[in-house]
């Protein structure tokens, strides 16, 4: 085996990132290390290359133990890697972000290179000699002395791959490489992996959420969810894996086995909430609450949203789904004002959004809560929603909307005056949604609020949000658990890189096998 990892632990204060995962990478092999988000695979890598140090367990390879080196030693051992965000040296050219990586390999001392030797001389010609190489397989020559800022977003993750693989590596990890990239730059990295694999005799090790990279790519796919492992096998097996389908689309309560039924329960008393007869719920007549036509956004070269439509009708409730970086959040983000729109139309109420700051949509009417919940873990409870009315005046109303807060969630009532960073993620998330609902919004923006939640609490969180709605609030939901944003909403939008590629009403869209295909590719 090239790459073992054996029993490896890793925690961050009371939060176990990895635990006791086992993992054989076979040499010369194309393997997939994928999983939901927050599963644990960047602390993976960064575990392997020495940015973390395990708790416990080994990681081994070649048969060298790499506990206690540093990431330069790693990396002279042969192990390179890319990162999820891109790490390009924009003050330097194509070529010169290429030859950085080539410190490692020189054999002249600093003297050398300051009296320019003979040694140093065969190094600079050997350097640019594979650094040529290396931009015509990538396809960056005629850009060679550009900076790499002016590349398109997808040429510089190729960008990154070549100076990684100007360390001379036996061991690849590439994370995440194919994010931002159109389907056409996708398949073109498939291609191009498998050709560096064969050229250069690598071992890769691929993180990445776009599933028709990966299962077009790797040989093996290894499975992690909250840390753990959850399958191993070829990417036919991962595919159709009950425990893969449920970490990425949520769990079947209809094939849950005895072990899981405690847990499942809470996810059934949801299904009930949301649906109690399963019956189709009327159309809602009138102009539209919020509407998306054709709305692109991009991150300096990412293309993250690519005409993007969508509508969401008063006191509706409609989900927003897809697999990790479809570009839901940017979505949300861009309602909110929070991303500025490259082209298209975001209208409220029939309105234009686009002239608007965010401090105008939550006066207009529009509140977000978002991944990850952002609460002020040093103030309390109290101080947290106070800042949530920060637009109103009237003491009288912001007492009343307190009220209604406390009354949807009362474990927040009892926790006023605690410091809003000792609560549990549950609380938390209760405290995220109460002090969006202290803006008084007629447009929810929801983004993940089951992410990292027990599923007691899901429940509770998710029979609130059915209130809200019940209360005449309209909502837009970007949920991980695909089941179960398709039983509380009427319809739904499914994300695939930055596109809808499906939509329609919730009950059809769990029934119909696209969705997985959307998920998981094939």
């Amino acid at each position: 085996m090239e790459l073992s990892l054996a029993h490896v632990t890793k925690t961050f204060g009371g939060l176990r990132a990895v635990g006791d995962v086992s993992i054989e990478v076979p040499s010369k092999s194309i393997f997939g290390l994928i999983g939901p988000n927050g599963a644990g695979k960047t602390t993976v890598f960064n575990l392997i290359t020495g940015v973390y140090k395990h708790d416990a367990g080994s990681i081994t390879f070649g048969g060298t133990d790499l506990r206690g080196l540093r990431p330069a030693q790693i990396a002279r051992a042969g192990i390179a890697r890319t990162f999820q965000n891109i790490r390009l040296f924009g003050q330097l050219s194509v070529v010169e972000n290429l030859l950085v990586a080539c410190e490692l390999h020189k054999r002249a001392n600093l003297a050398s290179s300051v009296m320019r030797t003979p040694l140093h001389h065969a190094d600079e010609h050997a350097m640019r000699e594979r650094a040529a190489r290396l931009l015509d397989v990538f396809g960056h020559t005629r850009v060679a002395d550009a900076p790499p800022t002016s590349l398109p977003y997808g040429s510089q993750r190729r960008l990154e791959i070549a100076r990684a693989m100007m360390l001379e590596p036996k061991l690849l990890l590439l994370d995440e490489p194919a994010a931002g990239m159109n389907h056409g730059e996708a398949d073109g990295l498939v291609t191009q992996v498998r050709w560096l694999r064969d050229e250069f005799d690598l071992t890769v090790v691929l993180v990445e959420h776009n599933m028709k990279v990966v299962m077009g790519v790797c040989e093996e796919i290894h499975v992690l969810d909250h840390g753990e492992t959850i399958a191993h096998g070829t990417p036919a097996e991962i595919r159709e894996h009950p425990k893969v389908l449920a970490a990425y689309l949520g769990k079947d309560t209809n094939q849950a086995s005895d072990a899981e039924a405690d847990e499942e329960n809470a996810t059934a008393s949801i299904l009930r909430v949301a649906h109690p007869s399963r019956a189709p719920l009327a159309p809602i007549a009138g102009a539209p609450m919020l509407r998306l036509e054709d709305v692109r956004v991009s991150y300096g070269g990412v293309v993250a949203l690519k005409g993007v439509s969508l509508e969401v009708m008063p006191r509706e409730i409609v989900a927003l789904i897809g697999a990790n970086g479809a570009g839901k959040t940017t979505a949300l983000k861009s309602v909110a004002r929070l991303l500025p729109v490259t082209s298209g139309k975001i209208e409220l109420a029939g309105a234009s959004a686009l002239g608007r700051s965010t401090e105008d949509m939550v006066a207009a009417g529009v509140s977000l809560v978002p991944e990850g919940r952002s609460i002020f873990p040093n103030l309390t409870v109290l101080e947290n929603l106070e800042l949530g009315a920060y637009l109103h005046r009237d003491a009288k109303a912001i007492a009343e909307s307190l009220e209604d807060v406390t009354r949807l969630f009362p474990r927040l009532g009892e926790r006023m005056k605690q410091d809003a960073g000792t609560l549990s993620g549950g609380e938390q998330q209760m405290l995220a949604i109460g002090r969006a609902l202290m803006a008084r919004p007629q447009l929810l923006l929801l983004d993940e609020p089951s992410l990292g939640i027990a599923p007691k609490l899901v429940e509770q969180i998710f029979e609130a949000i059915q209130r809200v709605a019940a209360s005449g609030v309209t909502i837009l939901l970007v949920e991980q658990n695909t089941r179960l944003a398709l039983a509380t909403s009427q319809r739904a939008y499914v994300l695939r890189a930055g596109e809808i590629a499906l939509a329609g009403a919730s009950a059809d869209l769990a029934r119909d096998p696209e969705m997985q295909a959307a998920y998981l590719g094939g």
